[in-house]
């Protein structure tokens, strides 16, 4: 029989807990592949960057009229004597179709080398945005399980309470009966029952909000609430928010570079081929068909204001990158001493608020009694019972605190929350 249960218990132990699931489940879901699309259009136009390395063929057809005869390509005048003497026809007519092809091949474009970089860069900050994002959402789904756990022990809360209410309700029914007591302390009594009830409503339609808020990011639909444990620390290496902003920022010092570059003289190597037809030439009116082409070398310097005018915007661009970084790193370090800090008060509120209802338990204990022999009026005995129920739900609303101060302090270190808890 040991034996069984110690089977049992590590088939339990091995199985995923509901956050692991959760965990699990997002990074399938829409919500996560929105930003995988998003990496892999970052991708191609990486990839687009790249594909003007090589040759850039075009091919054209072209049906040409003139109003007078034009040669189908440039004819030297030996040549056309030579024709002329052999009664072949002339490369001349008014209406010419032409079929070709060019071709331009850089041989040297410097922009284009800082513009794979810039797309390099870019590519590795919509991965980080990607990862980043995914604990954000992660962050999202442990706050709203906390929630869960916080709606889970208010509702206990306060059906611990309308139990109460109940018993005292009955015990101050008979009083009534038999002329003890006011009729109108039942009154009080079942209002405060009422109130009870509408607050049950209240967390009912809360959780419903929360299991939805789950499914949506998951898939899964939420039944029964697991508390929550801490299975590893936060690492706190890196800010790992920052990281797709300074990626972003290497990305702006490739557009400022390659603005810069495009004073850099460009080598281009050209070619052109096209055949040339005609039906009628000028002289003997007979088709006459000539190839024609050529190929060239091409050195290219841009000279244009514009150019200088991006080059201070991309200036500007930068600057302002980098003041947006610095910024987002104050805040975030602002951001996280204050979170730290947070927790550690939040452990002292949990254990506070713990013996908060202990007393409050037993000052309730002993207000029921005072109640039952009149020593306490129905005002008094009620103040007890929302005592006891203000301190559990301080109580809750600490322990769900947790662990949304702790999904915020993992967003800021980039720490996955699969990690850390279960």
């Amino acid at each position: 029989m040991k034996r069984v249960l110690l089977l049992c218990s590590a088939l339990l132990a091995l199985e995923a807990s509901p956050l692991t699931k959760l965990f699990e489940a997002l990074k399938k879901r829409p919500v996560t592949q929105v930003d995988e699309r998003l990496v892999q259009i970052m991708k191609l136009q990486k990839q687009k960057v790249s594909d003007r390395f090589y040759p850039q063929i075009s091919l054209f057809g072209s049906l040409e009229h003139y109003n007078s005869a034009t040669n189908l390509r440039p004819v030297p005048p030996t040549e056309a004597n030579a024709l002329l003497k052999s009664h072949e026809p002339l490369p001349f007519a008014q209406n010419i179709t032409r079929v070709g092809a060019n071709a331009s091949i850089p041989l040297f474009v410097k922009e284009l080398w800082d513009l794979q970089k810039k797309m390099e860069y870019l590519l590795q900050s919509a991965r980080l945005k990607k990862e980043l994002n995914i604990y954000k959402n992660e962050g999202v789904i442990l706050g709203s399980y906390a929630d869960l756990g916080y709606v889970k022990r208010l509702q206990e809360a306060l059906e611990a309470t309308r139990r109460s209410l109940q018993k005292s309700y009955e015990d101050l029914k008979i009083k009534v009966q038999s002329g003890r007591a006011a009729p109108v302390a039942l009154d009080k009594i079942a209002s405060a029952m009422d109130t009870v009830e509408l607050k049950i409503r209240d967390i009912a339609q809360r959780r419903a909000g929360l299991v939805a808020k789950i499914e949506g990011l998951t898939g899964i639909e939420v039944r029964n609430y697991q508390p929550i444990s801490q299975k590893n620390p936060i690492k706190k290496e890196r800010i790992f928010a920052l990281l797709p902003l300074q990626a972003k920022l290497q990305a702006q010092k490739a557009d400022l570079k390659a603005a810069k570059d495009r004073f850099v003289p460009k080598v281009l190597l050209e070619a052109k081929w096209s055949e040339n037809y005609a039906q009628k030439d000028v002289v003997f009116k007979e088709d006459v068909h000539r190839g024609y082409g050529d190929i060239a070398l091409k050195v290219v310097l841009p000279l244009s204001k514009t150019n200088l005018t991006d080059i201070e915007i991309e200036r500007s661009k930068l600057l302002q990158q980098k003041a947006m970084i610095a910024k987002t790193r104050m805040e975030l370090q602002a951001q996280a001493k204050a979170l730290e800090e947070q927790l550690h008060l939040n452990d002292q509120k949990v254990a506070i608020a713990k013996r908060k209802v202990a007393r409050q338990r037993e000052l309730l204990r002993y207000a029921k009694t005072a109640f039952g022999v009149g020593r306490l009026t129905e005002e008094e005995y009620l103040r007890y019972e929302d005592s006891l129920l203000s301190a559990r739900a301080d109580l809750a609303k600490a322990l769900a605190d947790k662990w949304r101060l702790l999904a915020q302090l993992a967003l800021i270190y980039g720490n996955d929350l699969e990690r850390i808890v279960e």
